[in-house]
């Protein structure tokens, strides 16, 4: 088992380019990653990407670590999460911008007004009337199901901030839908 000072080494040797010390990184690190990115993804291959993109990015930014930011391995699980959540993000983006709103959250998600009203050409119009970063936001929070804090980290915006705009826009799609 490696101890968080070995692993602190082999990103000193990796952002040397000792690929001895990134073989050993992996095979310390990898099955845990790769658990983080599925439990996020559900789906082998995606977890299989977010793992691989993971280690790409340590062979390239190594140099980038601080003790200062935390544990390695703690870095480390914040590099493989945050991918994930954009492949989560470009699939849910993907899915919505073939305009088949048919898969958005119903009543557990997007409260009792969308799904008593039951039309998704109408939300897909009010969505389409949100403000990017709002749009963005309820998106990442209900289609993506992010929570508010994960939506924040993930578009670099202050928590109050992503709040405000997810209560604010499902505001507006409420009142879009009673038209």
């Amino acid at each position: 088992m490696s101890t968080p000072q070995i692993l602190e080494r082999d990103l000193q040797q990796i952002a040397l380019g000792d690929t001895a010390a990134f073989r050993h990184l992996y095979e310390a690190t990898s099955a845990k990653l790769y658990s983080v990115s599925y439990t996020l993804l559900r789906r082998t291959d995606l977890a299989e990407e977010a793992l691989q993109d993971t280690f790409i990015k340590v062979w390239h930014r190594a140099a980038d670590y601080s003790v200062a930011k935390g544990s390695v391995m703690s870095w480390l699980i914040s590099i493989v999460r945050y991918r994930s959540i954009d492949l989560l993000r470009n699939k849910a983006n993907q899915e919505l911008s073939t305009d088949d709103f048919d898969e958005l959250p119903t009543a557990d998600t997007l409260g009792a007004t969308i799904d008593s009203l039951g039309q998704t050409k109408s939300l897909r119009v009010c969505m389409n009337e949100l403000q990017p970063t709002t749009r963005q936001c309820i998106q990442l929070a209900f289609v993506c199901g992010l929570s508010h804090q994960e939506v924040s980290d993930h578009i670099s915006e202050a928590l109050g901030s992503v709040k405000s705009w997810i209560r604010r826009g499902l505001d507006s799609l409420k009142r879009c839908l009673q038209r």
